[in-house]
């Protein structure tokens, strides 16, 4: 059984510009469908995926994932006429007549027709046939649960909307998804994150994760009266109620005029990020997360005590918020927790192929180590050698001396006399994450360590905190954290212990706290192996690890690009595949 996984809506983001030709930036992702990706699944088995983003190069692309589509083909060794099913994870047609006063709209983007037309202009043929979609917050579910390898557990969907719903509650169990709750649009935490984004002069429904970050230089208490009244978690229904004022979801794609008002009413005005942020911004950032991270905790405990359940399985863009997952991880109820690495939109692709091959008698196999989440495309020695011809110039020089000792003794000697290096190997990383395979790495205690990367490397806000990556040997070490799951994947924070605060200082944040990723050997052992070099050399098997990418551009994905790259940036060193780069005197 061979069934392809879609997300994104292909003709989203060309409506709203075409609809809203003078759109803010920062308005520019107020649209359904972004995030496109394919996921390729056969006989249960995740063959490959990949977001459309890494091969367009355009961040959080809805459009038809045609380079991704390929690329999963292609990883398979075969054609579209040998996939037996097309899943897509939305189903906006079984809403049809929710949508009666805008079906132009509908017929134009909501529809899974634009998919099917997509496809068949691609030289796919009875695509008709084999579309099915899925409902897209049971492909969030799917992809939470399916891959967890939990007999049953809560299942937890939250993001900024679905067809009609922004949060939904399961009980999973046996490989079946009971629903148990399901919230209006209206009630989104979702979309209170995201309007409070783009409140504080970040573009919405992209630059979340910088309030996230943001909030931990702020005092949460200016704006925790304003919060605790306008998001509450409903102890009678065990859902949320978020207390907008009327029509404050309406005109997204003006910026949530009235949501604006509202708030700017209770707090400051609209702010600007032009000149960098102020105290209030932080305060208001820090009451935010707060409320969030209350709310989803109260939520959780409230259904884990009615399922009874100590599993939890997350998924939806609201579970990319790490300092969140951090408290729903030290639940003293919850033993386990899986959070999809892909936790946003590009995730459905791949939890709408595995509903589907589900339903079909075909359940998930995944390796025993747990969740793979490196699926992306993997370059061989030629084609980089390849690559590295075609770009030579007096700009860099370049060996080859292969995954051997003198490679990996070479890049930790690197990383311990405080040098940055791009670190670039097998497969890519499904998901926002950059997970030791097309990641950029520092010494965690290396000089102002933060401050250069931000400024000279990554060309981003100076507030900006990195994450560690650590050998699982030394985790408890350096962190409090129970090492549940979602540290394994980058989307948990633990708190820094104060004795080593000074030898990892490049990667404690404001609060005390890293988004940590721990790293086992059977998981990665190329990257481990580096840590294990590094901890000869430095005492900690611990490195800043960041996304090897600059401001703005996605996630690399080709030897192409990482070249490219590292020549715009400060890195001192690239190591590829065995290649060993470095800039020559006149860069």
């Amino acid at each position: 059984m061979i069934i392809m996984g879609l997300s994104g809506l292909p003709h989203a983001q060309d409506r709203l510009a075409r609809d809203t030709p003078a759109i803010d930036r920062l308005d520019a992702r107020n649209c359904q469908g972004l995030d496109s990706a394919a996921a390729l699944v056969v006989n249960g088995r995740v063959v490959a995926a990949a977001a459309e983003e890494r091969f367009s190069g355009d961040k959080g692309t809805g459009r038809l994932p045609l380079g991704a589509i390929d690329y999963c083909l292609a990883a398979a060794g075969i054609g579209p006429q040998d996939v037996d099913v097309v899943a897509h994870g939305f189903n906006y047609d079984r809403y049809r007549r929710v949508f009666a006063g805008s079906l132009d709209y509908f017929d134009q983007v909501l529809t899974g027709r634009t998919v099917v037309d997509g496809l068949s202009k691609h030289g796919w043929d009875g695509v008709a046939d084999r579309f099915q979609p899925v409902d897209h917050h049971l492909a969030h579910a799917a992809s939470a649960y399916l891959p967890s390898g939990f007999g049953s557990a809560l299942c937890v969907v939250s993001d900024g909307m679905g067809e009609t719903e922004s949060l939904s509650v399961y009980h999973a169990q046996d490989g079946q998804l009971e629903k148990l709750l399901s919230q209006p649009i209206s009630a989104s935490l979702g979309f209170l994150y995201s309007i409070c984004t783009r409140f504080l002069g970040f573009s919405s429904n992209s630059d979340e994760y910088k309030v996230m970050g943001l909030a931990a230089y702020g005092d949460p208490a200016p704006y925790r009266a304003l919060f605790a009244d306008l998001v509450q978690f409903d102890t009678e229904t065990g859902g949320v109620r978020v207390n907008w004022p009327r029509g404050s979801l309406r005109s997204p794609e003006l910026g949530y005029p009235k949501a604006m008002a509202f708030l700017a009413k209770a707090a400051f005005p609209v702010a600007s990020q032009e000149n960098g942020h102020r105290p209030e911004h932080a305060d208001f950032a820090a009451a935010l997360q707060a409320r969030l991270t209350t709310v989803l905790t109260e939520l959780v405990s409230y259904w884990l005590a009615r399922t009874g359940e100590s599993s939890l399985c997350l998924a939806g863009g609201t579970f990319l918020n790490c300092k969140a997952n951090q408290s729903l991880c030290d639940l003293p109820t919850v033993d386990r927790v899986f959070v999809q690495p892909a936790a946003g939109d590009d995730g459905t692709s791949l939890g709408a192929a595995l509903y589907a091959s589900h339903q079909r008698g075909v359940p998930y196999v995944g390796p025993s180590s747990g969740f793979d989440p490196y699926s992306g495309p993997s370059y061989s020695t030629e084609q980089v050698h390849e690559e590295l011809e075609r770009a030579a110039s007096r700009r860099f020089r370049w060996r080859h001396v292969g995954l051997t000792s003198e490679y990996f003794s070479a890049a930790a000697a690197d990383l311990a006399a405080d040098r940055i290096i791009g670190w670039f190997h097998g497969r890519m990383e499904f998901g926002p994450r950059a997970l030791g395979n097309r990641s950029i790495l520092g010494l965690p205690k290396g000089d102002r360590i933060k401050e250069r990367i931000n400024s000279m490397v990554k060309f981003r806000e100076p507030f900006r905190p990195f994450a560690p990556a650590v050998l699982e040997e030394d985790c408890d070490r350096i962190f409090q954290t129970r090492r549940l799951s979602p540290t394994a994947y980058m989307l948990c924070t633990a708190q820094v212990r104060d004795e080593h605060r000074s030898a990892v200082s490049g990667i404690v944040h404001a609060d005390g706290s890293a988004r940590v990723q721990v790293v086992r050997h059977e998981t990665n052992d190329v990257f481990w192996t580096l840590l294990s070099e590094v901890k000869r050399r430095t005492g900690f098997g611990c490195v800043v690890n960041t996304s090897f990418n600059v401001k703005g551009q996605p996630l690399i994905m080709a030897p192409s690009m990482a070249i490219e790259t590292f020549l715009r940036t400060s890195m001192d060193r690239l190591y590829i595949e065995g290649f060993l780069v470095e800039k020559t005197s006149d860069q």
